[in-house]
């Protein structure tokens, strides 16, 4: 058995403001977070890359077509903006989900405009030769160079059936293949001179650059705030590639997860300041099994109960914990190979073969081993979603990784414990006197049935040398 710490802030523990019914410690409840909603953007990072032949390509710009016709037409009817946040892209989306025959041929007509008319039809081949996989900054380039006749394709097209309000902006200045070509050639001959990385930093400037020109010129025109039709004006014309990159790789390769976080010690300042309430909170002290040979230890727990708009229990669950990695840099995934969120009828139709019937032969490879591309999908999860970069180490974390199965949404999951797990509890620097009444009558109800070990209480001191924990032995 070993001992990890869990900070929480009072509000969580014992609070009940009226609108959130905390109450974690009555419940004994822990409350696992979603990615999306971690105070650390770079969450789950994934060194993701794009290697595939023409038929991988040309279903790429065609789901790019098709997200951005979506966001087009959510710009047009939404006047909600959590609407245009959560549902202007939606990587999941295939031609076959198009619910009306106006819309498939709608998008069909888009991409007719797009690839013969405006001639990109070549760009996919030029893509698949490329000596090297594209990493996501020179997509994201090569995508913002593309956008401008992708979005004139959308707009002009939806003009045409009225689908777009009056006044709606022109595309002003729009690219043309010849220009993505070019780019194309320089991006190959960087890496045949071995200068990928350079030109991978660089084009990650492309978008900050870009929406500082935007608020720039909004400056200048006397814009008094942003307001929503700003931000989809911005949307639209600026930041798609982007958003569009970021949810692709968020959102098609692994299933959603939710991460329950400990603590190996519980002396970091930090870390009491961090997620503690700046030391006015408490660490709950949790046993744990000792260390697996697949995980560095485990814990009991069970899911469902006592969740608000939960999903029906779904009973006890064995879950390993892990020691976060940050050491190891992201892990590297192919994109084209692990679109693991697709069933494999639809990953066939909608990214392995084209509208006229030409086939990737990566599709064979991934059904002649099915067993061994599941097998990576889950080792690249695990890699994922157990790592974080060197700047954290000061947080010596250990998680429980719970996948979400069953895509339900939402920014927490709730999972509870028996008491029977809770070794202690250890109050901050900062911890009012009426708080720790509250925490210890609570631990004195919850034990009243007495089968439970007793729980201990602990406070952090500093001596003037050291910043550790102290019991609290009661006569």
């Amino acid at each position: 058995m070993t001992i990890i710490y869990r900070f929480r802030p009072m509000k969580y523990l014992i609070g009940d403001d009226g609108d959130n019914d905390y109450r974690e410690l009555e419940k004994q409840e822990l409350a696992l977070s979603s990615p999306r909603y971690f105070n650390d953007p770079l969450e789950g990072y994934q060194d993701v890359f794009w290697e595939g032949d023409e038929v991988l390509w040309e279903n790429l710009l065609r789901h790019y077509l098709l997200n951005l016709h979506q966001a087009a037409i959510t710009c047009a009817l939404s006047d909600d903006e959590e609407t245009l946040e959560e549902y202007a892209i939606e990587p999941k989306l295939t031609r076959g989900d198009l619910s009306t025959d106006e819309r498939r041929q709608q998008f069909n007509s888009i991409c007719q405009l797009f690839f013969e008319e405006k001639g990109f039809e070549s760009v996919p081949s030029s893509l698949a030769s490329l000596p090297e996989p594209l990493k996501r900054n020179n997509l994201k380039q090569i995508l913002s160079v593309i956008h401008r006749s992708a979005l004139e394709s959308v707009l002009e097209r939806m003009r045409g059936s009225g689908a777009i309000p009056e006044g709606w902006p022109e595309v002003t200045i729009s690219g043309d293949s010849e220009t993505v070509e070019d780019l194309l050639d320089a991006i190959s001959a960087a890496m045949a001179g071995e200068n990928e990385e350079l030109l991978e930093s660089v084009a990650s400037l492309v978008r900050p650059l870009e929406s500082h020109m935007y608020l720039q010129q909004a400056v200048q025109t006397g814009v008094e705030q942003i307001e929503l039709q700003h931000k989809k004006y911005h949307f639209l014309h600026h930041s798609f590639p982007d958003r569009y990159i970021r949810e692709i790789t968020n959102s098609l390769i692994h299933t959603n997860w939710h991460t329950l976080c400990f603590a190996k010690e519980c002396a970091s300042p930090p870390m009491w300041a961090t997620y503690a309430d700046e030391h006015r909170g408490a660490a709950l002290m949790f046993r744990a099994d000792c260390q697996t040979d697949e995980s560095w230890g485990k814990m009991d727990v069970s899911e469902g109960a006592g969740s608000e708009d939960s999903e029906p229990t779904s009973g006890e669950i064995t879950a390993p914990l892990h020691a976060v990695d940050y050491e190891s840099p992201p892990p590297e995934v192919d994109f084209f190979r692990f679109l693991g969120r697709l069933p494999l009828p639809k990953l066939e139709s909608a990214w392995h073969s084209t509208p006229d019937g030409r086939t990737s032969q990566m599709m064979d490879e991934i059904v002649d081993d099915l067993d061994a591309w599941r097998e990576n999908l889950w080792k690249h999860f695990h890699n994922m979603s157990t790592r974080k970069l060197r700047k954290w180490e000061h947080e010596q974390e250990i998680r429980m990784v719970l996948p979400d199965l069953l895509e339900s949404e939402g920014s927490h999951r709730k999972v509870t414990y028996d008491m029977s797990q809770l070794e202690g509890i250890v109050f901050g620097l900062r911890t009012s006197l009426e708080d720790r009444f509250e925490v210890m009558k609570i631990i004195s109800e919850n034990n009243q049935d007495g089968d439970s070990s007793p729980v201990e209480f602990y406070e952090m001191v500093y001596d003037g040398k050291d910043f550790r924990k102290v019991k609290l032995n009661v006569a």
